[in-house]
């Protein structure tokens, strides 16, 4: 098993979706699992949570830790839009930003079964791909999150996950050029139709030959999943060894 001494992807109580997740038990979690460093990255939907970041800098800020903690957001594309753009411009000193794809883009509703997406596969995928190569080229986006996850509610996968994974193919180069990495997310594991967690690691394998480099991030709601990587360690065990990247190795820190 890879060994993974960080976290890049945690979730607070500030997101409204994550009552247990206070910046003290995030510390306490991080500190018993003795990671090196942690990256608290909460969601940003709109302009009005913009100052979130800085309201978790100042309250890391008053505790003791023995890790390094770092201030990032996980910010939204706009659900209206198929160009990639943010809900809102990255805030100013965060130390990583993580773009988030969650809306069907154009229609903006958030797909929980294929029924919630209106439009049909082909125009999905389109405007998925053209969401993704936008993201690519915006210089303030370190990390996309969870690849794929979006399309892996919106659309049957056992009729087009080798298409999902042709757009993936596609757009990959445009990460690789631009250095924005793909997050091995360890939350997919709860949101993958049960056929496909086997098959995950295809997506990486893509990422990965088109020379996208891979970050992990547990997209922690709960101080338990802190760190947490079986899936993670699964995907992996399918990939090159030593691909995974570090924060050092990103120059994050």
């Amino acid at each position: 098993m890879a060994e993974i001494n960080y976290d890049l992807h945690i979730h607070t109580q500030y997101c409204g979706h994550a009552e247990t997740m206070s910046i003290e038990a995030i510390l306490r979690r991080a500190d018993e699992l003795g990671l090196d460093t942690i990256c608290i990255a909460d969601h940003i939907y709109s302009p009005n949570e913009a100052l979130v970041p800085q309201k978790i800098r100042e309250e890391t800020a008053g505790h003791k830790t023995n890790c390094r903690v770092l201030i990032g957001a996980e910010i939204d594309v706009a659900g209206g839009y198929s160009d990639g753009r943010l809900a809102c411009p990255a805030p100013d000193n965060l130390d990583y930003v993580i773009a988030g794809v969650h809306y069907i883009p154009g229609p903006g509703n958030y797909p929980r079964h294929a029924a919630d997406n209106s439009l049909d596969a082909g125009e999905l995928l389109e405007r998925w791909r053209s969401t993704m190569l936008g993201v690519f080229e915006n210089e303030k986006i370190d990390a996309l999150a969870h690849p794929g996850r979006m399309i892996t509610s919106a659309l049957d996968l056992d009729s087009h996950f080798e298409a999902m994974l042709e757009v993936m193919r596609g757009v990959a180069p445009a990460a690789a050029k631009n250095n924005v990495l793909w997050e091995i997310n360890e939350h997919d594991k709860d949101k993958l139709p049960a056929g496909y967690i086997d098959k995950w690691y295809k997506v990486y394998q893509i990422a990965l030959e088109a020379g996208v480099k891979l970050i992990y991030g547990s997209d922690s709601h709960s101080p338990n999943e802190i760190g947490g990587s079986g899936f993670t360690q699964k995907i992996l065990s399918r990939l090159p060894v030593g691909c995974l990247e570090t924060p050092e190795t990103i120059k994050l820190i």
